[in-house]
């Protein structure tokens, strides 16, 4: 795993080396000649630098004890690099780690990748300097195995320069009075999860947990199970909570115990192929799969308000995919709704959802729900404001909240800072699906979207894509528009979610690499086409055609992503393929022919 020499030159200089950077990294070394864009003189061969002392990103550097992804193998690997079938569907952050530096030997990366690199600032290159072409000026410094950087700074130039220094990176902190903010001595200790390693920093101490993202619901399960005295968790508006794989369902006495990843489930033709502009443009399918799932969940599991979720739930209006984040760390779920899960017998008989065993140890199995709290006061104590109407019910606010170790899991905010004048402030500010400025397609952003439900990896290596392509001037700057963008609340702090399917289809045609049936079929056979169509958005399927056609796609689809299928039995795919596909089918027949006669009519009433 020895680098080359650090050059003076680059024609693509690749900013940061979590799983973005090592895909861009990887397409780079791949096809930048093939698209011309790196020769084989001095200077033109890719660099990569990444801060730290390996490559891995939030999945090395942010992990912690017991953490495993929560989007499925099938859907985070790579298109032509993947777990084998036998690897459990959630792997271990360490393990998926580790399937990054295997990805890295393979494809041949290492000697590309510089570590305890950083970059401090990034200039542009003059038009009167005689640059040969290079555009952008990096400053970087060598960093020490505490962070520190040391040594003289030192400078390289590049043609382009991609970004994937990622979302997860500075801790997000908010000042809350008495805490962090004029502390007084009776103040509680606090840390920001960031530096959350193992349970033993919680085990006997009464925690308070703050923000319900997929962290903090692991870190409040593992205060249950560490044990801690006591655990509360604060949640501000509330959370969607949905498990990462469909299981422990019992309907008339018979239990559903599939393990079917909720990633894998949503479907390919007429939901993202075959679409019709103004279907996507209306967001119907977010709206009537969200209309369905709840009153699906209502009959097995008596609540509407997430899979089995009871407490700290969003507004009614704003209970849907179409709006927030899933949180797909479900585990915690069974200690929060202790207190409030109310089913009727009958119900029960009917239907419900099966909760695991407590595990053994475990003093208090509860997580008291509580809101953010305001401020604490001159004995530690937390004070918190009423919660929303929404969860009146909620009484945990009421009870004293007098915690040893407050855990703030308030995400991660991006700092763009090192960016020279001229540059796009930061990824919000870019125009061409959140990857680069129509402007300037020699910077892009890879890996700054988040999807609702499915994993940035397979998105980041669509991401590049498109890029490379664009950079290339292999393919006009996108002007369809954009459908894909979660239904965020204006006034919340994070915009960048998107729905993944949407996303992934509407760059897969931006590239040309959207297959057609009749292409699939013609090149590929029928049973490429079954499974394509009752396949979700896995980026394999997107390398069966187009400008990135991988040799190895044809038998990942075959094998790997026909086993998704299988999996979900025969009713299974009825209820999650036939089904929504043919209602689908119907909703879109029907704007193509509105389409039509409006096209007929128009002239008539003197619209052109």
């Amino acid at each position: 795993m020895q680098s080359k020499p650090f050059p003076t030159h680059t024609s693509t200089l690749v900013i940061g080396g979590g799983p973005a950077g090592i895909v861009s990294l990887k397409y780079v070394q791949e096809y930048g000649r093939k698209f011309g864009l790196q020769g084989d003189g001095d200077g033109e061969d890719s660099v990569l630098v990444e801060m730290e002392a390996e490559i891995g990103g939030t999945f090395k550097y942010r992990a912690y004890q017991n953490a495993e992804l929560v989007s499925s193998k099938q859907l985070t690997c790579f298109s032509d690099f993947r777990y084998p079938l036998d690897a459990p569907d959630h792997p271990s952050l360490p393990n998926f780690v580790q399937h990054l530096n295997d990805y890295a030997t393979h494809f041949s990366l290492w000697p590309n990748i510089h570590c305890r690199t950083k970059v401090v600032h990034l200039d542009r290159i003059g038009a009167k300097e005689n640059s040969g072409g290079y555009l952008h000026r990096a400053t970087l410094r060598r960093v020490d195995g505490e962070g520190k950087e040391t040594g003289e700074s030192f400078t390289i130039i590049a043609r382009r320069v991609v970004i994937t220094t990622g979302l997860h990176v500075e801790p997000n902190i908010p000042l809350i009075p008495g805490l962090n903010s004029e502390p007084t001595p009776n103040s509680p200790e606090w840390i920001h999860s960031s530096s959350y390693k193992s349970h033993d920093q919680l085990r006997g101490k009464e925690v308070l947990v703050l923000g319900a993202g997929e962290t903090g619901m692991d870190v409040a399960y593992e205060s249950v199970i560490s044990p801690a005295k006591k655990v509360s968790m604060g949640v501000r508006g509330g959370f969607l909570s949905f498990p990462k794989v469909l299981n422990n369902f019992r309907v008339l006495g018979s239990t559903f115990d599939g393990n079917l990843p909720i990633d894998g489930l949503i479907t390919n033709l007429f939901e993202t192929a075959y679409v019709h502009p103004w279907v996507a443009a209306s967001h119907l399918r977010w709206f009537v799969s969200d209309f369905v799932i709840r009153r699906v969940l209502w009959v097995l599991t008596g609540t509407q308000a997430g899979c089995n979720q009871w407490a700290g739930e969003l507004p009614p209006e704003r209970q849907g995919r179409a709006y927030v984040f899933l949180n797909k760390s479900a585990k915690a779920m069974q200690f929060i709704n202790r207190p409030y899960r109310k089913m009727s017998r009958l119900h029960q008989l009917l239907a419900h959802y099966i909760d695991p065993p407590v595990p053994e140890g475990v003093t208090d199995p509860t997580i008291h729900m509580v809101p953010f709290p305001s401020k604490f006061d001159s004995e530690g104590r937390a004070v918190f404001p009423r919660p929303p109407k929404h969860r009146e019910k909620e009484t945990g606010w009421k009870e004293e909240c007098k915690p040893d170790l407050v855990v703030l899991c308030t995400g991660y905010k991006q700092d763009f800072k090192w960016l020279g004048e001229g540059y796009p402030s930061g990824p919000e500010s870019v125009d061409v699906r959140g990857v680069c400025s129509s402007k300037d397609t020699s910077v892009g952003f890879i890996g700054f979207l988040r999807p609702g439900v499915g994993a940035i990896p397979p998105m980041a290596e669509m991401q590049i894509q498109l890029f490379l392509a664009l950079t290339a001037n292999r393919v006009p700057i996108p002007s369809s528009p954009e459908t894909y963008h979660l239904l965020h609340a204006s006034t919340g702090r994070i915009q960048y979610g998107v729905d993944y399917s949407t996303y992934q289809a509407q760059l897969a045609r931006d590239i040309g690499s959207a297959p057609t049936l009749r292409e699939l079929w013609r090149e590929h056979g029928w049973f490429v086409v079954f499974i394509y169509c009752f396949g979700a958005a896995f980026p394999t399927f997107y390398r069966l055609t187009g400008p990135y056609r991988s040799a190895s796609a044809p038998k990942i689809v075959r094998t790997e992503l026909w086993d998704t299928i299988k999996r979900r039995g025969v009713i299974g795919n009825i209820f999650m393929g036939v089904i929504p596909m043919a209602f689908y089918a119907l909703v879109n027949l029907t704007a193509y022919l509105l389409e039509m006669v409006w096209i007929l009519a128009a002239p008539l009433f003197g619209y052109r």
